[in-house]
């Protein structure tokens, strides 16, 4: 049995949220699906890839990763969700909910989704971006979300009791026990926060409650979790060796400010960048184009040159096709599986993809590059790669040209 289980919607969740852990000298692995084998870890993070799946199967699947992995209160468990609310909150925290209460212990659900580093709050129940209410923005329009970003509803939706926890109870004297009293009454106890602060006096309170918790919420929350593990031990830092073989980065992520980092890091000279149309992508892989694009990724790398493969704009796709993009994308870097120092990939639908493709079921994370940008060893016998991974909206424009700079020369990787 593991000390600490994570279960996230995608694979960049599944990574960000465990990397504190091996900060914390904790032994951390991050596997794709249902872990398979003997699995020697602190903790474990399972990508359930339940984003792309409809609520009712995603639902289905985290209540059955539950069970198998976290059923019993001794086992510390951290339910993952969008710090913008993508896929499918309120089933998939009724799914483990129901789970881990058929042990018969009671159980509550403590929420707390705000990721402060980058602008994600959440005041009075609802969510906000850069002070912006999250259904008002580029992004949630972007994603075709309904309605509005207020929580209790969304869980009230899928069945769930709540209270909300508003920010001066979060920050005042009586946090503690008015989190007890409304635990005996309540689902979710959604929390509001607004800094890493609020979400450190949450995660403290949270250790006080003398029923079974599950911590809801996303990276932000999550970086408190080694803290309660009685296994956590001081802060480390790891090496990173810097890699001669050619770096790949994968950017399937749509969003403005994955657009950015790719076009700072295509300035260089030295990089090729391989841009293929997302009509192609979906819907012509016999195609003679199709071909073309990836000899030319495949001879680059063979070259010994970086190159950065990604879909041109695509601003009508449809939601349904953003999964078949990032699929077409990992299927043309098949023929260049094991011939990479690093992947870099930018998206966790993307990144989860290409991994399938090449085969690898699992990550040993060693830690981070900058926030939200975490790097591991692909668990893998037949080859010996670098993988980072980073949500498409996270960093600046220059991240993924730190990345390759960092990949190139080492580094010292610390929390």
């Amino acid at each position: 049995m593991f000390d600490t289980v994570i279960l996230a919607d995608d694979l960049s969740g599944a990574a960000d949220c465990a990397v504190a852990c091996v900060q914390r000298g904790l032994a951390t692995t991050v596997t794709l699906g249902e872990p398979s084998g003997v699995v020697q870890a602190d903790v474990i993070s399972i990508d359930a890839d339940t984003r792309r799946l409809d609520p009712t199967s995603a639902a289905e699947r985290m209540r059955a990763l539950t069970a198998a992995f976290a059923p019993r209160a001794e086992t510390l468990l951290f339910k993952k969700i969008d710090s913008s609310l993508r896929g499918h909150l309120g089933p998939e925290v009724a799914a483990v909910l129901e789970a881990r209460r058929a042990g018969g212990a009671r159980t509550v659900a403590v929420m707390a989704p705000a990721l402060p580093a980058s602008g994600r709050t959440v005041r009075s129940g609802s969510a906000y971006l850069n002070g912006t209410p999250l259904h008002e923005t580029e992004l949630w329009r972007n994603q075709k979300m309904a309605g509005e970003a207020y929580i209790p509803g969304m869980l009230q939706q899928a069945g769930l009791s709540s209270t909300r926890v508003d920010l001066a109870l979060v920050r005042g004297t009586g946090l503690g026990q008015a989190l007890r009293d409304a635990a005996s009454r309540f689902d979710v106890l959604l929390c509001d926060s607004v800094t890493d602060e609020d979400l450190e006096l949450i995660a403290a309170a949270v250790q006080e409650l003398p029923c079974d918790v599950v911590w809801v919420g996303s990276a932000g929350l999550a970086r408190h979790l080694p803290y309660r593990s009685s296994a956590a031990g001081s802060e480390t830092a790891l090496p990173l060796s810097g890699t001669d073989k050619p770096l790949l980065f994968v950017v399937g992520s749509m969003c403005r400010t994955a657009r950015k980092q790719v076009a700072s890091l295509a300035s260089s000279e030295d990089i090729r960048t391989v841009t293929v149309a997302p009509e192609l992508l979906v819907h012509s892989r016999d195609s003679a184009q199709w071909r073309e694009a990836v000899a030319e990724l495949e001879n680059a790398v063979r070259q010994g040159r970086d190159v950065v493969l990604t879909s041109a704009a695509a601003p009508v796709l449809r939601i349904a096709e953003r999964p078949q993009l990032s699929r077409a994308l990992a299927a043309m870097t098949a023929g260049i599986r094991g011939e990479v120092g690093a992947l870099v990939a930018c998206g966790g639908e993307t990144a989860r993809m290409v991994l399938d493709c090449w085969g690898v079921r699992g990550l040993r994370l060693l830690g981070e590059l900058e926030r939200g940008v975490v790097v591991s060893k692909a668990l893998s016998a037949e080859m010996d790669v670098t993988v980072v991974t980073k949500a498409g909206d996270f960093g600046a424009p220059e991240t993924l040209a730190r990345c390759r700079q960092w990949l190139r020369a080492g580094t010292e990787i610390r929390s």
